[in-house]
């Protein structure tokens, strides 16, 4: 097995604008999470079914689980996105398709964590809003989630199978 070509690349701008949002939406659930501490009930759901149902309950501080693995995996993301050369690849990565392999490796990192942060912010918002009585989401929480993460992954893949093509 050969050794895999080490490059520095400098991230693209799209790839600062989805690691600068996805710091700002880190920001703003907890801003959320403070602001409106006072008003968060004492019981708090904790895991919803796929249906979107609340089935699992827990103390008030549980509000604060999704942010701090959400903080956890931005951070293990943002560093493994400037380690590209690391990853497993679909295909064999050479000199010539490095580049390529790398850019769209590190994208579709960046863009997972983009989607994760997203989705564990909305979730910590949505064990809130049912903790005091309002709708949640649905099974749409949890369709988006998996359409925006296995899709990323699968657009990404496809795309580093077809510079193996060229």
């Amino acid at each position: 097995m050969s050794e895999k070509p080490v490059l520095k690349l400098p991230k693209t701008l799209s790839e600062k604008i989805l690691d600068t949002l996805s710091i700002l939406l880190l920001l703003g659930i907890y801003g959320f999470i403070i602001v409106n501490w006072s008003e968060i009930p004492d019981r708090i759901p904790t895991h919803f079914n796929f249906a979107g149902e609340a089935d699992g309950w827990g103390g008030k501080a549980s509000v604060l689980i999704l942010p701090i693995i959400a903080t956890f995996l931005f951070k293990m993301m943002f560093i493994l996105s400037k380690l590209p050369h690391i990853y497993n690849y679909p295909v064999e990565v050479t000199p010539d398709n490095a580049e390529g392999m790398y850019r769209n490796a590190r994208k579709m990192l960046i863009t997972m964590n983009f989607f994760l942060t997203f989705f564990f912010a909305i979730g910590a918002w949505e064990m809130i809003n049912v903790a005091q009585g309002k709708e949640g989401l649905g099974m749409w929480y949890m369709i988006g989630l998996l359409v925006s993460i296995f899709g990323t992954m699968g657009y990404y893949i496809y795309k580093m199978v077809q510079l193996r093509i060229k």
